[in-house]
């Protein structure tokens, strides 16, 4: 069955209607990768245009004909990275998209984000698809709100860290000072903050930047400013901010399903999340450097996370979600599992499951170690495969290990890259090689 893949990454149902500079590449470079979702025959309609070079590469790779797809950037979407709603619903983008459809039948609709206008489209395309009427409702909306989590997560239970929702200075004064005896340190979120970017970290020991925030910061707790913090974080369309105690990790990973039209749940992937300092003293986050695959919990670890997270799945189901959604949780120093917060849409594995299973086989997971590599020093993707091909790293699908370049972002001068190997140290002697390219 063809689909009309929808690129709509970085949109204000997920990362508010005020993206900074980094959430709008990596809403660009979101739909780059997000192209290796394609199958032959497809519909994808992305805010960017996806270079031609990146095609081709993705159907020699995955042996699929790229001249069947069909790539729609809307007018209106050449002056943003984002596909929102409006753009999504212009008469152009309705017409252009019926025109195409009308060549073939029994078409679906695979958004990364299900929202509201995506459920108005498929009426209009008369594809109609179970969830609709709750993504009508804006439904998923509370699937990418940190407050929404917290609810929906104690109402089954699941382990969280200790916390309040805030939506004044005074609630966030009383959050902050109850909870930094917890653990000496409080992470602050902004509700509706992808990637990290709207956290901040509070201690009130010297500290080098900790995980999960874009600043990690001492304070004098007495003296703690509340209204200062109040007008840093929260923004026009987001006044609501979640604090927590925050707690050092060993593990941090995710867990990703999918809930099916007629309810099923599918265990998709879970990966670790992999960080690191940056070699600028003065960054006061960690830079995110990708996902390994399969996570490396523990067998009892890893029963007791899947048990946790298939509760909030079933009942995310049951409130009438359909879709992918996954779900972020560390193992803390102490041996606890907690988890942070859930995400109804594409994740960061995503693509990266769905080229295992295309190249590997469903059981990749078994025999398999899959990561992803940020930042690998090239000047394009072409330059990228030509020197994977010179050290002879590029993926062989015989020996089913090596390189395959996802997606480049000509600014920076980097190179996303996904690394194929038999084993977690085979898949780490590759990325070392990666990372020492000039």
């Amino acid at each position: 069955m063809p689909r009309i893949l929808i690129m709509n990454a970085g949109t204000a149902q997920m990362s508010g209607a005020e993206l900074t500079r980094a959430q709008r590449s990596l809403a660009a470079n979101s739909a780059y990768r997000s192209a290796w979702f394609a199958h032959e025959g497809d519909l994808i309609v992305s805010p960017v245009v996806i270079p031609a070079d990146l095609l081709s590469f993705i159907g020699a790779t995955l042996d699929f004909d790229v001249s069947s797809l069909y790539l729609l950037v809307p007018e209106g979407a050449r002056q943003s990275p984002v596909l929102d709603d409006c753009t999504l619903l212009s008469k152009a983008v309705v017409e252009r998209i019926n025109r195409h459809i009308r060549q073939k039948s029994n078409w679906r609709l695979y958004p990364c984000y299900s929202t509201e206008g995506v459920a108005r489209l498929a009426a209009r395309l008369g594809i109609p698809q179970t969830g609709d009427d709750f993504a009508l409702q804006r439904g998923p909306d509370l699937l990418n709100r940190k407050s929404h989590f917290r609810q929906l997560a104690t109402s089954v239970a699941l382990p969280l860290p200790n916390g309040s929702v805030t939506a004044d200075p005074n609630e966030l004064f009383r959050a902050v000072t109850s909870l930094r005896d917890d653990t000496g340190s409080v992470i602050v979120k902004l509700d509706n903050g992808a990637g990290g970017v709207g956290n901040v970290i509070l201690t009130g020991n010297e500290s080098d930047p900790l995980p999960g925030a874009r600043d990690t910061r001492q304070i004098p707790w007495p003296s703690f400013d509340s209204d200062a913090l109040w007008s840093e974080m929260t923004t026009a369309s987001c006044k609501t901010l979640v604090v927590e105690s925050y707690h050092l990790a060993k593990s941090f990973f995710y867990l990703e399903y999918e809930i099916e039209d007629d309810g099923s749940i599918v265990f998709m992937n879970s990966g670790n999340i992999r960080l690191r300092k940056s070699a600028d003293r003065s960054e006061r986050a960690l830079i995110w450097t990708g996902l390994e695959l399969p996570s490396d919990l523990d067998d009892e670890q890893w029963l007791t996370a899947q048990a946790h997270a298939y509760r909030f799945v079933a009942l995310v189901r049951n409130l009438g979600y359909r879709g992918m959604i996954n779900i972020d949780a560390i193992i803390a120093d102490d041996g606890r599992l907690l988890f942070n917060e859930a995400n109804g849409r594409w994740g960061g594995g995503s693509v990266l499951h769905s080229i295992a299973v295309r190249l590997l086989g469903f059981d990749y997971s078994g025999c398999n170690v899959i990561l992803s590599v940020r930042n690998v020093r090239s000047q394009s993707l072409q330059a990228a495969h030509d020197r994977f091909v010179q050290d002879e790293i590029l993926f062989d699908r015989t020996r089913k290990e090596g390189v395959i370049p996802l997606a480049s972002d000509a600014e920076a001068g980097t190179v996303e890259c996904l690394v194929i190997a038999r084993d977690r140290p085979a898949a780490r002697d590759l990325e070392d090689r990666l990372l020492r390219m000039v």
